[in-house]
């Protein structure tokens, strides 16, 4: 059995996966993907892969890299999922829950950023095959968000149940959660619609779920961080205490 530093070391190393997925997310997955903005889907295919060839390095290096740096998201659902079960107690249903919503959260992500590299594999292939590859991937992501949904709502119901005197989450980060969550929703007009707010680069499908997500991300992980600093102060106080009581 390790000991409590080194566990405490795991923990926060862990709770630090979470802003460097934020960073990694946004600058690879977003910005050197070329999906911000992304591209839309009413584009042709020859403007479509007009845009690949154009892009061709930064989009293969953008994807590539995502799907290296997305796995940062697994050990930080695993600390979520410990802290979620001490709440909980002997049955922790909505750890679980979060813990697989977060692995498939991996999954989802990880599926379209291939399906973006195999678009850009073979920039002489048909246009037709080059849209057909970049639209899997963006139903792939867009229309499997109640993955994540599930993940953030099961945190949110832990968090407002958690009664100790220094929770988790606060209050309002689980009603923040429970509504970034469902932010999602307007997302499953994708598999539908072409253009407008409820298309995949649209306002309401694209750009505020997605920041919401971040935005809840963000949050989640300082309050994690300090629920570890939290324990291992206390435990270190409580070490001090029985060496003192030892020698005295």
């Amino acid at each position: 059995m390790i000991n409590n530093k080194t566990a405490f070391r795991h923990e926060l190393i862990s709770a630090w996966c979470g802003p460097a997925f934020l960073i990694t997310f946004v600058v690879f997955w977003g910005i050197i993907g070329q999906n911000l903005p992304n591209p839309s889907p009413a584009l042709s295919a020859t403007e479509l892969a007009a845009r690949y060839a154009e892009n061709l390095s930064a989009i293969r290096l953008g994807f590539i890299v995502s799907l290296i740096t997305v796995v940062l998201y697994l050990p930080w659902t695993a600390l979520l999922s410990a802290q979620m079960e001490r709440i909980e107690g002997g049955f922790p249903v909505m750890a679980k829950l979060q813990l697989l919503g977060g692995g498939l959260t991996v999954m989802v992500v990880s599926f379209s950023a291939m399906f973006w590299v195999a678009a850009a594999f073979r920039p002489e292939q048909s246009p037709e095959i080059t849209r057909m590859l970049s639209d899997l991937g963006w139903l792939c992501i867009d229309l499997q968000y109640a993955c994540t949904t599930l993940q953030m709502i099961a945190a949110a119901l832990v968090g407002l149940a958690d009664k100790r005197s220094v929770p988790l989450f606060p209050r309002w980060v689980c009603y923040v959660t429970i509504w970034c969550g469902l932010s999602f929703l307007p997302a499953s007009f994708t598999g539908v619609l072409k253009t407008g707010p409820f298309a995949w680069d649209g306002l309401l499908s694209y750009y505020i779920p997605y920041a919401c997500w971040l935005g809840w991300f963000l949050i989640a992980s300082t309050c994690m961080i300090k629920e570890v600093n939290r324990r291992k102060l206390v435990a270190e106080t409580a070490e001090n205490s029985s060496l003192v009581t030892s020698h005295a």
